[in-house]
């Protein structure tokens, strides 16, 4: 749970719509540490992450193949005190804990895969050793090929687990793209007050929310940004979030002598979005094109809807499923910063097509709801269970 923002939202919000609709759940997860504030109302256990010490991590280098046994022997147990009807088991690196679980308890075992994992990590992180990645493919194949059900966030997954024969039948996987909670963008907010305690008092400002990591093109808004401010000369660049790239992005303002004009927030907590986002005019969620399909379905998108906001976002995977280019945001080309700019200062100069925009993302929001992701996700248990 302190992997990133998205994740830990995703968790808190299916285990919020379900204890909402009367189902009774236990989370059960790998964690440096025991507490997890956010989750305090509901019923938890963390087990705590195995490090070995000294030179035996060399010897051994599957500390999440330790941490998969200590998941399994945890669910034993629980079921001997709680008995539950279906595990559901959020895929990582070595997770077959649940998978086995499943098999030894006779009851319905669902994935939930967020990204193929293996290959990412070479692109945005570091890769892993030639026998790490190859004991990680066949333990991905393993439990993929024998849970009952996976739930990818994306049609990109959806086909590239198909395409790649980890799954054996295409009425196995279902598609649930992330969603927002729409409800806690319908309050009213101070936005006058909100922008004073900001300093952009009269200013149009542009927002980006999220973690600051190396698969986000946030340095080409940067970049980007001195052009839009030629054009328009009382803009303001709010960055929300914290992450890796923070230090790298703050001097790349300085350098581009912008800095005075980019605010980063930092990290904000979940439940101030709502209240940050009702004083942007534009709203932005740039990527990078990376050389392999995207497979993310960014929260950051269904909370601009919901937000009601114009959005300006990169022409990649599922946002051109979601967002429909001149009808709910300005789609733009990966790494052309030309277009980022050009999108914005249109939307700056452009109040009825921002009007527009903001106006149809609001009823696309709909489509998108937490309240509605875990309906289907019910469905799919019921069927399983049955």
């Amino acid at each position: 749970m302190t992997k990133g923002e998205g994740y830990k939202i995703h968790v808190l919000k299916i285990i919020e719509g379900l204890v909402k609709k009367g189902h009774r759940l236990f989370l059960l997860t790998i964690n440096e540490n025991a507490l997890l504030p956010e989750f305090e109302k509901y019923r938890y256990l963390t087990v705590k992450h195995k490090y070995l010490r000294l030179f035996f991590h060399r010897i051994f280098p599957f500390t999440g193949m330790i941490n998969s046994i200590n998941i399994l022997l945890h669910i034993l147990r629980f079921y001997r005190l709680h008995r539950f009807d279906i595990i559901h088991e959020r895929w990582g690196l070595y997770s077959f804990g649940g998978i086995l679980a499943s098999r030894i308890l006779r009851i319905p075992h669902l994935t939930e895969i967020n990204g193929p994992g293996i290959e990412e990590k070479k692109l945005f992180t570091k890769d892993i050793a030639p026998i790490q990645k190859f004991t990680a493919k066949m333990i991905r194949k393993f439990c993929l090929r024998n849970t009952d059900h996976v739930v990818a966030v994306s049609n990109n997954l959806k086909s590239f687990l198909l395409d790649n024969h980890l799954i054996n039948r295409r009425d196995k996987i279902t598609v649930l793209p992330n969603a927002a909670d729409v409800t806690a963008f319908n309050k009213q907010f101070d936005a006058q007050s909100i922008k004073d305690s900001l300093g952009c008092e009269d200013k149009f400002i542009i927002a980006y929310t999220g973690t600051l990591q190396v698969w986000y093109a946030i340095e080409d808004l940067i970049l980007a940004f001195p052009q839009i401010l030629k054009e328009i000369s009382n803009a303001c660049l709010l960055i929300v979030g914290t992450g890796q790239t923070r230090k790298t992005l703050e001097d790349l303002a300085y350098n581009l002598r912008v800095s005075d004009r980019v605010r980063f927030m930092g990290y904000v907590q979940h439940e101030k979005i709502p209240e940050v986002l009702s004083i942007a005019d534009v709203v932005v969620a740039p990527y990078k094109g990376v050389g392999i399909p995207f497979f993310n379905s960014p929260i950051k998108i269904f909370e601009y809807l919901s937000a009601g906001k114009a959005i300006v976002a990169t022409k990649i995977g599922q946002i051109t499923e979601v967002l429909q280019d001149q009808h709910t945001a300005l789609l733009v080309t990966p790494s052309s910063i030309e277009e980022l700019a050009n999108a914005i200062i249109r939307l700056a100069h452009d109040e009825q097509l921002r009007s527009y925009l903001a106006k149809n993302a609001k009823i696309e929001a709909q489509k998108y709801s937490w309240d509605r992701y875990v309906d289907h996700l019910v469905d799919i248990y019921r069927a399983l269970i049955v």
